[in-house]
């Protein structure tokens, strides 16, 4: 059966695999990060990281983890018959970065708590698995250790996470579209952070993530592109509904009875102001209509006073929740030579798009 089924594959299947495409496709597995700690002979700590770990068995209780057979404390390991699997917290990278680094004085300055028979629990961890070694079995290069947990000491800490070659941080994701605003806008600014992180990667544009706040359309975060504006935004910084391309997208996508009061303050105060572009009701109802036509809120040589002299363009594209409300809009922002026909902009778009699909929305 199994020569049939490989006569049946493609070439490529059966061709030899590329170690750094394995490498690559592996990273995009999101693994928890743990530190192994064990006794050598003499009764000293050993401690590693390591995220080769997984479960195997509920009954009876056994997980397993993976070492390379040319890894240093292969042999103290391999003798080794308990160790613990300290899960480390969101807090503890650098706990992960010394335990990854080779040399004697891993433990130096690290709290430790005595587990059975002494073998170390490191303090502040997610939670600590203490295992008997139950078996090993070869698996390539590697070592696998099959442990039977024997107790069990948990926390309330966050797990540290590591993926694509580098920490992250876990939270959990609701989409269910319950209702509650509150943890709906939280779910959608966790997924926003890393999409926009992966559009200033990929456009090197100056990138922020805008909500509804308490007053008005609130900006949150940014990432500055390698060429920074010369403007100085601030996290938590209310900037104006039409003043904004921000703005412009909650006041398009938003219930009206949210955002009238703001409207109405600020086409009241362009009314004194010379050559403004919003004077009149009717104009902000046909620019907003646009804005919901494109998908897109723009503004061009925008002032905004004790953020920046020279005027900026932006363009914003907004996020939907699974109940189809706005829950946040992504901005990009550049010279004035930028504007809505940026190929940058497409990639903007296509992130919000993708962020509402995430966050459960249907159009």
């Amino acid at each position: 059966m199994a020569g049939t089924i490989a006569n049946h594959l493609p070439a490529t299947a059966l061709a030899g695999i590329d170690p750094a495409e394995f490498r690559r496709c592996l990273g995009s597995f999101v693994t928890g990060v743990t530190v192994i700690t064990a006794l050598d002979e003499n009764g000293s700590a050993i401690g590693m990281t390591a995220n080769s770990f997984n479960s195997v068995s509920l009954d009876p209780p056994l997980i397993v983890w993976s070492l390379r057979m040319n890894a240093s404390s292969f042999p103290t390991y391999s003798k080794a018959t308990r160790f613990v699997v300290n899960i480390l917290s969101e807090e503890q990278v650098d706990v992960s970065n010394r335990f990854a680094r080779s040399g004697p004085d891993r433990f130096n300055g690290v709290a430790v708590t005595p587990g059975i028979d002494g073998v170390p629990l490191i303090d502040g961890c997610s939670a600590h698995l203490e295992c008997r070694t139950e078996a090993i079995y070869p698996g390539g290069d590697h070592l696998l250790f099959l442990g039977r947990v024997e107790r069990i000491v948990g926390s309330a800490r966050k797990p540290l996470a590591f993926g694509a070659g580098k920490y992250m941080v876990v939270h959990p994701y609701d989409n269910s579209g319950n209702g509650d605003v509150n943890v709906a806008s939280l779910n959608a600014v966790h997924l926003a952070r890393p999409c926009l992180e992966e559009l200033n990667r990929e456009t090197d544009k100056t990138v922020g993530l805008g909500v509804w706040g308490n007053q008005g359309p609130t900006l949150i975060w940014w990432i500055e592109a390698r060429k920074a504006l010369d403007v100085r935004l601030r996290c938590g910084m209310v900037i104006p509904l039409l003043g904004s391309s921000t703005g412009k997208v909650f006041a398009a996508f938003s219930a009206p009875q949210v955002t009238e009061r703001y409207l109405a303050a600020e086409i009241a105060a362009m009314q004194h102001q010379h050559d403004a572009p919003f004077t009149t009701r009717e104009a902000v109802d046909a620019h907003l209509a646009q804005v919901r036509v494109r998908q897109l809120g723009s503004i061009y040589n925008a002032i905004i006073a004790d953020v920046n002299e020279l005027g900026v363009n932006a363009v914003s594209a907004p996020v939907f929740d699974a109940s189809g409300s706005i829950v946040l809009a992504l901005t990009m922002m550049g010279d004035t030579t930028f504007n809505e026909h940026d190929p940058a902009v497409a990639r903007l778009s296509d992130a919000a798009r993708r962020l509402s699909i995430r966050l459960g929305y249907r159009a």
